[in-house]
């Protein structure tokens, strides 16, 4: 019996792409997730410029507060009238990060001042951002 023997001939050799693919998505959604660890606040705001940076301790409780007044605790959302009630229960003693909108009157973050110093609340800080160029 004879047998036949075939030669390959030259040719480009074709390298597999499925693993090249696996790896391309495997990255995608790594930096998707990634790129989505930072918590948002229930609204948008937009802070007032800053020359200096410092770090919040780890119990701070982040307050956001929009330009029409409307505050936001984790996912709640609501007004002056509902603070006592967002905020969590072993808030006394702990430091209150406010958020406010660069665009909210003076008078609105006042009020807002006052409310959670009747309410027991003696550390707050105002965010700001890093103005750009300032280091």
């Amino acid at each position: 019996m004879k047998r036949r023997i075939q030669i390959a001939e030259d040719g480009p050799v074709q390298e597999p792409m499925l693993p090249l693919i696996n790896i391309v998505f495997l990255l995608l959604i790594f930096f998707m997730i990634a790129g989505s660890l930072q918590k948002l606040g229930p609204f948008e705001v937009d802070p007032p410029a800053s020359h200096t940076a410092e770090a919040r301790p780890e119990d701070t409780i982040v307050l956001w507060f929009g330009k029409s007044g409307e505050i936001g605790i984790d996912d709640l959302k609501g007004g002056l009238d509902r603070l006592s009630s967002m905020l969590p229960v072993d808030y006394i003693g702990r430091p209150v990060e406010i958020r406010a909108d660069r665009d909210t009157e003076g008078a609105k973050v006042v009020a807002l001042l006052k409310r959670l110093q009747e309410l027991g609340v003696d550390k707050v800080q105002l965010m700001t951002a890093i103005e750009a160029g300032q280091d």
